[in-house]
């Protein structure tokens, strides 16, 4: 396939890696930016679920091929921007490439309208990466997945979502395919987005650990995110990692912290959480206003809203 990637940062260099071994990949990036970053060399430090456990760490480069315009010539345009940019990305990436096809990679809470508006039903699938990690200097440092989320909204999609799902098995990545991406979406959201809040305070996950009372705090407004998701219609029986958050929290606490020390992929992906917090802290405020629309009962929530007011000066929490 000849595929499209939004931006050089970690998600769209770590997919340009791997979509690279079978497709021809370059990089949609701005004008300003072009002669910086056209090939480009990075080196990366991957622990590489695809392969054996013997040979997961893996070591090498990448060299970026640029363009600042896009086309319909592209197979698959990706888009792994943050929630906040996602609107305004689709409109410019649409002025330019009017009958591509998308592949959009970002967390979803009030969305799902302005892709419809956008680029229409047919044009785009949902999905969200199996990885994660964060640059070093010039060295993206890194877990890549052997999986991958993908879905479709509408029936309309199912061509696309083939297509989509048979270039990633190519490269040995397998997707997930959901039957309701935006339901998974959107609790894997708030399962993030407490913790994003709380994050706000330190920007650094190791100090976060030692504050057993926020990480406590925020796995109860994690359960409270939980309620809302329920409240919008999400069975949440499906998710296995909604039944993990019935684990008591004298449990869960310490598994969280000990997973963090011990798991490599774990601190590779917490790293990307650092580098994200300003998406999870936009996220949590957008999950609060759902909330407090929805008259759920959220103290913790609430708290953490205060933590997030304290730092940024912007929330009201009434």
């Amino acid at each position: 396939m000849n595929v499209l990637i939004v931006g050089t940062g970690v998600i769209g260099s770590l997919y340009g890696c791997a979509l690279s071994q079978k497709h021809h990949v370059v990089h949609y990036v701005r004008q300003e930016k072009l002669t910086l970053l056209d090939q480009k060399e990075i080196t990366f430090d991957f622990i590489d679920e695809r392969q054996d456990k013997k040979h997961q760490n893996t070591n090498g480069s990448y060299t970026y091929h640029c363009v600042a315009n896009a086309s319909d010539n592209y197979d698959l345009i990706i888009v792994p921007v943050k929630t906040f940019q996602l609107a305004e990305a689709l409109r410019t990436l649409t002025a330019q490439a009017p009958n591509a096809n998308y592949l959009l990679m970002t967390l979803d809470w009030n969305m799902s309208g302005e892709f419809d508006k956008i680029l229409g039903k047919s044009h785009y699938v949902l999905g969200y990466a199996g990885g994660g990690g964060t640059f070093r200097g010039n060295q993206l440092w890194a877990n890549l997945g052997n999986d991958v989320m993908l879905g479709a909204v509408y029936q309309e999609q199912q061509p696309l979502l083939n297509s989509v799902n048979e270039m990633f098995k190519s490269c040995g990545i397998i997707p997930n395919i959901e039957a309701n991406p935006l339901h998974w979406l959107w609790v894997h959201n708030v399962g993030s987005a407490p913790l994003g809040a709380a994050l706000a305070k330190y920007h650094d996950m190791s100090r976060l650990l030692n504050d057993k009372r926020l990480i406590k705090i925020s796995f109860k407004a994690m359960r409270e995110c939980y309620k809302i998701c329920e409240k919008r219609g999400v069975d949440l029986k499906k998710y296995d990692e909604v039944k993990m958050m019935s684990i008591p929290l004298f449990v869960l606490c310490p598994m969280f912290r000990l997973n963090f020390t011990k798991n490599p992929a774990m601190q590779r992906y917490t790293a990307h959480a650092v580098d994200s917090i300003d998406e999870m802290v936009q996220n949590f405020k957008d999950i609060f206003a759902t909330g407090s629309s929805l008259d759920v009962d959220m103290p913790n929530m609430r708290f953490l809203m205060k933590l997030v007011s304290f730092v940024d000066g912007s929330v009201n929490t009434k």
